[in-house]
């Protein structure tokens, strides 16, 4: 209790898989904070609800942890994705996705641009591409717990050197961690004065309609993942009756993050997705569905992106992808029931020398918040 400083709750945090840890004030067992509802009929009916919705959810955790050997991290009952998910069956797995989205082979002017035309089909500055009819992108798994995937030269060095001199027009500020939860915690880590270096790269975003190569490579994007380039945009309601799954009008995908790592920075061990709130509608529960990488340079040394707590029988070591220039890496930050991948945490290890540059896309499931 913050004001009598007494303990309330004791822990014994255990190892994986054992991830759902609870406090009960009405459950007969654990003691109610001071200040809030003695009894469990003195709480709101929206309050008792969610007290309800919690022991369904450690309920269900139970089971859960008995069939899969995970614990079950999103609230009871959570809907599948509704986007595809590529199958990882086994380590070098391949898949083959054609795209209309072709490579762009000749320098390509920042000036001058007409802005992306989102919601038109037609090939922009086809005199600027590759001239071949399609695209081959080749998926290879990495991983198949969790579900990881590197697709080479998903960007040409045309396209590489495009972003950059975007990112060369921008004023990059200090990243951010990913969710609205942990932002939360590092402001109060900040105004505790306390130092914290989960994340120390630099970053700024890029909207989809900067200029029709970022439109064109969003669209190649949505190719890669077999969802519908519509998505990754706002939508007229004429469009959005082909997707009764998703929720709103609104686009499923972030703006892309463009980030910049020098020297000694790094992003610490995290998750992609943030765990929902409680109160939050259970038959939404929106999410960061996936994550995909786009590696604008090589790295002289260090600088890969790590899981660290990837399954396979041969090492514990963590799985570390090295960023070769115009290399993506895709990963699901969800299972295909509709659970959190804890499996899915990853890091950002420190650049030993050189630089590092890269774009983030985040795609969320059913609905982005």
């Amino acid at each position: 209790d913050p004001v009598t400083k007494t303990r309330l709750k004791s822990f014994h945090v255990k190892g994986y898989p054992h991830n759902v840890h609870s406090y009960d004030p009405y459950g007969g067992v654990d003691t109610p904070v001071p200040g809030s509802p003695a009894s469990e009929s003195e709480l709101t009916e929206s309050e008792r609800e969610n007290l309800y919705r919690l022991r369904r959810t450690l309920k269900f955790n139970e089971l859960y942890l008995e069939k899969t050997g995970r614990s079950y991290l999103a609230t009871y009952p959570r809907k599948p994705p509704v986007h595809f998910m590529w199958p990882a069956d086994h380590f070098d797995q391949t898949h083959w996705i054609l795209t209309r989205q072709t490579h762009f082979t000749q320098p390509i002017p920042l000036q001058g641009e007409t802005k992306g035309q989102q919601g038109e089909d037609d090939i922009v500055l086809p005199e600027l591409r590759s001239g071949d009819a399609l695209l081959n992108m080749t998926l290879k798994v990495l991983s198949v717990e969790p579900r990881v995937f590197e697709i080479s030269n998903f960007l040409s060095t045309f396209e590489v050197q495009h972003i950059l001199d975007i990112a060369n027009a921008e004023k990059l500020g200090s990243s951010s961690t990913g969710s609205l939860e942990d932002d939360a915690a590092q402001k109060a880590i900040k105004d505790s004065g306390r130092i914290t270096k989960t994340r120390t790269s630099k970053n700024t975003w890029v909207e989809r309609t900067r200029t029709p190569v970022i439109d064109a490579i969003h669209r190649r994007a949505a190719d890669l993942m077999r969802i519908d380039e519509a998505l990754f945009r706002r939508r007229t309601q004429e469009e959005q009756e082909r997707f009764p799954n998703v929720t709103s009008l609104s686009t499923l995908s972030e703006s892309l993050q463009l980030v910049h790592y020098d020297p000694g920075q790094e992003y610490t061990a995290h998750h992609d997705f943030s765990y929902i709130p409680m109160n939050d509608d259970p038959n939404i529960q929106t999410a960061r569905f996936a994550t995909l990488l786009l590696y604008l340079n090589d790295v002289e040394e260090g600088g890969s992106t790590s899981f660290p707590r990837w399954r396979n029988a041969e090492t514990f070591e963590a799985l570390d992808v090295t960023p070769d220039v115009g290399k993506a890496v895709l990963f699901y930050n969800v299972l295909p029931d509709g659970n959190m991948d804890d499996l899915s945490q990853h890091a950002a290890k420190p650049v030993v020398k050189g630089e590092k540059w890269l774009i983030n896309l985040w795609v969320w499931s059913p609905s982005f918040r």
